[in-house]
């Protein structure tokens, strides 16, 4: 199905795709899904396959191009240049990031400007706060807590008690073995989910919904650095995030369907490999 652009802009993104050029993944799936594949008819499920597919191939191409070694390259001389030690982890089951996100699909996938599948910082943030708390039993009455995560000031407290934490948890990126792989989910009772008045009743039809995932085997770099002008001399406050992250990565998982079993990192550290 021809997409509702332009003719020359359609001419001029078939030249592209027939020319075999490096593509940008996220672009390729947020801005240039065939209209077949985002409205309803018949062929939208093969369409939608069809798209995904495109971006897998995309995402293959570009983890192989010198691109993502150079952008590697200055991500490491950022970290390092804030204090941080980079390691490594790698996917020990399927990961999905940005599940929620939305995208021409409904099923968002998370890709930054480059293309590139990333875990946003603010993400792994939360997952070793998520360790700390529910695995260790931490809470803003402990400085150690308090110092790596910051505190927001409570119902009825003046927001001078607010706090910056003396960490940064940088976004966690692909550094090797990086392959998207489709998944599918399927919601069972389409009509309850969509209009809450419908009871999900065994007679609904469930309608397979395909999405990217990350590939168990995938190996990411983590890192967390000193905001700027904090200092820890014995590497203490670094440390203490770095064990919660790792086991948080290990064993909490990390993006959407965790509890299905989705996220998970195997204990694999490493330097990170250009």
């Amino acid at each position: 199905m021809r997409p509702p652009l332009p003719r020359a802009t359609v001419d001029a993104w078939e030249r592209v795709r027939r020319a075999e050029m490096l593509v940008n993944p996220g672009l390729l799936f947020d801005r240039f899904a065939a209209l077949g594949a985002m409205v309803e008819n018949r062929d939208r499920p093969t369409r939608r396959f069809e798209h995904l597919k495109a971006v897998q191939k995309a995402v293959r191409d570009l983890a192989a191009d010198e691109l993502v070694r150079a952008y590697i390259a200055r991500w490491e001389a950022m970290v390092r240049a804030a204090g941080a030690e980079p390691w490594t982890m790698r996917t020990d089951s399927r990961l999905v990031t940005g599940l929620g996100s939305g995208g021409p699909l409904e099923v968002g996938f998370r890709f930054n400007r480059l293309g590139i599948p990333v875990l946003p910082g603010s993400g792994v943030k939360g997952v070793a706060r998520a360790y700390a708390e529910l695995v260790e039993g931490r809470d803003e009455g402990d400085p150690d807590f308090v110092a790596v995560f910051g505190r927001a000031p409570r119902a009825g407290e003046s927001q001078e008690v607010a706090q910056a934490g003396h960490l940064v948890f940088f976004d966690a990126i692909p550094v090797e073995g990086l392959e998207l792989a489709l998944d599918v989910m399927t919601p069972h009772y389409p009509d309850y989910y969509q209009r809450r008045e419908t009871p999900p009743t065994p007679w609904q039809n469930p309608v397979p919904i395909t999405f990217l995932t990350v590939a168990p085997g995938a190996t990411f770099a983590f890192a967390v650095g000193l905001r700027l002008g904090v200092t820890d001399p014995d590497h203490r406050l670094r440390a203490l995030a770095e064990t919660w992250l790792r086991h948080g990565l290990a064993e909490l998982g990390f993006g959407a369907k965790t509890t299905s079993g989705y996220g998970r990192f195997a204990g694999v550290t490493g330097e990170v490999q250009r």
